[in-house]
């Protein structure tokens, strides 16, 4: 049980980074779309899950253990290669917008310098990842737990209506699901997909399967919060602190460091998934892979945090989707022709 709680943790770290728990990812895809988009961030922890483990299933039955095996095990050449080459600058984007997020973090508790909190955060992530998989879990493991507590107890000072439940959806409002769950869940891969070769194929699924529904459990959560103050958070870099510093600010500071340590966890699940794929495409070590990273992404985190959420994201969603309807497409026609 404990292994599988811990692979569940590791999926909320490589998740909740900055877009999800800072309220920028949520507000964009569920609370624009008033009380519905509540209901609708239940249906995402339900995708988490089923779509996680199905990653799982299919990476078990051909026996690999890494995303790019995969692709190339499901796509063939040519489409393993774009997907690949897809997913490795996906997760530049995501590594960048963590550190971006950070900045915004530092700036509104401490007023620092924003280079001075890119290397903080920089320093933290890269400690972790000298410790390879086991540093990244043993992170996820002693942070997240930590993170949940804090948004639970948040929570629970706001009175709860079930009304949002009897809403109806349009098109706009289903298709927003999906491309969050599938953007999300094609960033995490990688990193679940190392699991397979740390723990049995069962305890994966099943900390999968649980990771996912907490995912989602943790989404109503925050989405329940920001449309309560939905007038207030719009233009907001961090939409949750600022519902945070209306209805309780004496938890302003604790979620702001919430934050920060969000950020962490994914940044770090990122940068391993990067530096694993740059090992071997590039065949350099790992000190220079992470050279390279880092002279790449300085001049890129200049950018605004809720600009890059709004930019990339959505369009990182659609294609991730696509991406993995084909690949699961291309499995399932070549088995049945087998």
């Amino acid at each position: 049980m404990r292994r599988i709680i811990k692979i569940a943790l590791t999926y909320v770290g490589a998740v909740i980074g900055a877009g999800f728990i800072s309220g920028q990812e949520i507000f964009h895809f569920f609370v624009s779309y008033g009380a519905s988009g509540i209901t609708l961030t239940l249906v995402t922890g339900f995708l988490f899950a089923s779509l996680g483990t199905s990653i799982i299933l299919i990476s078990g039955e051909l026996e690999v253990d890494s995303y790019y095996q995969l692709f190339f095990y499901c796509g063939g050449k040519k489409l393993g290669l774009v997907a690949d080459l897809i997913l490795t600058l996906f997760l530049l984007s995501s590594f960048i917008i963590m550190l971006v997020g950070s900045k915004e973090v530092f700036g509104y508790l401490f007023n620092f310098k924003y280079n001075l909190a890119l290397v903080i955060t920089l320093l933290i992530v890269i400690i972790a990842n000298l410790y390879g998989l086991e540093g990244i879990l043993n992170l996820n493991s002693a942070l997240i737990p930590i993170l949940l507590l804090i948004i639970i107890s948040i929570s629970f000072r706001i009175d709860f209506n079930t009304d949002f439940l009897k809403t109806q959806f349009d098109y706009h409002q289903l298709s927003s699901t999906f491309v969050y769950a599938g953007y999300n869940l094609v960033l995490a891969s990688p990193v679940l997909l190392s699991l397979l070769s740390k723990f049995e194929k069962r305890e994966v699924l099943w900390g999968i399967g649980s990771g996912g529904l907490l995912l989602g459990g943790l989404a109503f959560l925050i989405a329940y919060i920001l449309v309560q103050f939905k007038s207030d958070i719009i233009g907001e870099e961090l939409p949750m602190l600022k519902a945070v510093s209306i209805f309780q600010p004496k938890f302003y500071y604790l979620y702001a460091g919430t934050l920060w340590l969000a950020m962490l966890t994914t940044a770090s699940c990122n940068l391993y998934a990067l530096l694993d794929r740059l090992q071997a495409v590039l065949q350099l070590g790992r000190q220079k892979s992470l050279v390279f990273i880092i002279m790449v992404i300085i001049p890129l985190s200049q950018f605004s945090f809720s600009s890059l959420v709004e930019i990339i994201y959505p369009k990182l969603g659609i294609i991730s989707l696509a991406l993995f309807a084909s690949l699961l497409l291309t499995h399932l026609f070549s088995n049945k022709l087998i």
